[in-house]
């Protein structure tokens, strides 16, 4: 456990640690709070849109933080790096798991950064509090970091460098889109995670209710997704030759 925990300090340490990290995020509140300047194109429903607005953004910044394992990992694989630690008492799959739980780190803070300044945003600009469905949605979008590292982590050893962050963002894309893609069997038993779980973006706008033991289970869900591609990973890792 502890040099799993040594993979997964140092991942989230060396990303945290970069200041364009946390100009990005600037960057991303900057975006959500220009959804107040459409009061007249949206015909009114510049809260509504905020709300919207900020959902998508925080979930493209769990895609860009989950698709940055598909290039560090073949990059440690490529440099050496990587063996030059499984060269030492550390199991391949210690060294995925290590990095899968690195990212899940950077992906909860960085996306949680991103909620609040969104509803600092959201309070100031309506003078309303945030509603319980707002921040449940928010939650959703944080967990979803749990399945998509385990999906980066499996086809970044499972596909060649440059095909890994492709594949990977449109797999996300589908996972995305399980209603419009429910009728393809493969990918409704469970082969890819069904993202669309963890997307409440109209409930948040709408103010619909969403129950915590629904927040409860798909957590559970996704952890057990993430246990699932990750046992897969390591069945691959563990039959690829390293040099």
């Amino acid at each position: 456990m502890n040099e799993i925990f040594a993979i997964a300090g140092s991942t989230w340490r060396n990303v945290l640690r970069l200041k364009v990290v946390y100009f990005l995020v600037f960057c991303v509140w900057v975006l959500v709070a220009c959804a107040l300047n459409y009061d007249v194109l949206s015909l009114g429903l510049e809260k509504e849109l905020l709300i919207d607005a900020s959902l998508m953004l925080n979930t493209i910044t769990a895609v860009l933080i989950v698709l940055s394992l598909t290039f560090e990992i073949p990059k440690e694989l490529k440099d050496g790096v990587a063996l030059s630690m499984l060269s030492k008492p550390l199991g391949r799959t210690h060294y995925l798991i290590g990095k899968m739980l690195g990212n899940m780190v950077i992906g909860f803070v960085l996306c949680a950064l991103v909620a609040a300044g969104s509803f600092l945003i959201f309070r100031v600009s309506f003078n309303d509090t945030v509603g319980q469905t707002m921040l449940q949605s928010q939650v959703l979008v944080i967990l979803s970091v749990i399945p998509m590292s385990a999906l980066a982590v499996l086809f970044a050893v499972a596909l060649p460098e440059i095909v890994a962050p492709i594949v990977t963002v449109l797999v996300i894309w589908f996972s995305h889109s399980m209603g419009l893609l429910s009728n393809l069997p493969v990918i409704y038993g469970g082969i890819l995670p069904d993202l669309e779980l963890f997307n409440f973006k109209a409930s948040a706008v709408y103010q619909t209710v969403i129950p915590w033991s629904y927040v409860v289970l798909v957590t559970l869900w996704g952890i057990c997704y993430a246990v699932f591609a990750a046992s897969l990973a390591s069945l691959i890792f563990s039959r690829k030759d390293i040099r």
